[in-house]
């Protein structure tokens, strides 16, 4: 086939293609707008807390399983006795990813550098505080939490890392006449330290996750994709009240980087997972 018939072929098609737009413009009607890429477009995660007793019995049919649905990233909870570096192996061969783990308060408080070297090994950049007890939350407690996060996060900032905050209600609820979520974010360094949203819970709180990302642009980094009916429950995204597309067109707004769909109390981790993908990239 020769150039001219090739250049005449494209010619055709450029020019049915504007007739389309012409005719489409005559009729009154607008020429279609591509549609906007999506803010996790092929890097769509799973925090892996939804699957921890599948994953503790046998992490490899799990991470097999979401491979196959189309998961790229992993965020982790434990490694359940198995061995990261095993894990880390079967990522390989998959193309997969972990861009994130959750780590709890007591080893902040410890021995935060084998949390920092088990992240390195697993190409984890963000180390996630996911929980605080009871106990724990009083205002002088979050404000040394606080506190604690900016020294994790000089650390953590030197090895290439990033330390961060997991939300549920109750940091939305006043504690001595003040919110606990408002301290964590004015006493935490923004270049320390970054916030991890779980859209779900502050649904839960009557929080708007829109104000939060006006309010604190670029805080925001990672996002638990978590939805709920109209009577609080958790249920499968895309089947709840919660509007994501909203949200998500504001994510560039936030900062968001990384995606994690997760329900905490499903029965059916492995459903949930390609439910929830097949409503997120449809």
């Amino acid at each position: 086939m020769t150039n001219l018939t090739i250049n005449r072929r494209r010619f055709l098609e450029a020019g049915a293609v504007g007739s389309l737009g012409l005719l489409a413009a005559c009729n009154g009607a607008a020429a279609p707008v591509p549609a906007k890429p999506k803010p996790y477009a092929g890097k769509l995660g799973v925090q892996l807390y939804t699957f921890r007793a599948l994953f503790e019995q046998d992490y490899a049919a799990v991470l097999k399983t979401l491979a196959e649905i189309g998961y790229k990233d992993l965020e982790f909870a434990g490694y359940f006795n198995h061995d990261p570096a095993q894990i880390k192996g079967l990522m390989d061969e998959l193309g997969m990813a972990s861009n994130s783990t959750h780590v709890r308060l007591e080893q902040m408080r410890g021995d935060f550098g084998a949390a920092m070297e088990t992240a390195a090994l697993m190409g984890q950049t963000k180390l996630i505080l996911p929980w605080l007890a009871e106990e724990e939350r009083t205002m002088d407690n979050y404000k040394a939490i606080a506190d604690l996060m900016n020294e994790r996060g000089a650390e953590a900032k030197a090895s290439g890392m990033q330390v961060g905050y997991h939300n549920h209600e109750f940091e939305f609820e006043t504690v001595e006449g003040e919110v606990p979520y408002d301290v964590l974010l004015s006493r935490t360094d923004p270049d320390l330290v970054t916030m991890e949203l779980d859209f779900f819970w502050a649904h839960k709180a009557n929080v708007d996750p829109i104000a939060l990302f006006k309010q604190s642009p670029g805080r925001y980094t990672a996002c638990h994709i978590k939805d709920a009916d109209a009577d609080g429950n958790m249920v499968n995204i895309g089947e709840g009240v919660i509007d994501f597309s909203a949200i998500f067109a504001e994510a560039g707004t936030g900062g968001l980087e990384c995606f994690y769909v997760e329900n905490d109390d499903t029965q059916t981790p492995a459903d949930f997972a390609r439910k929830s993908f097949a409503f997120l990239e449809s």
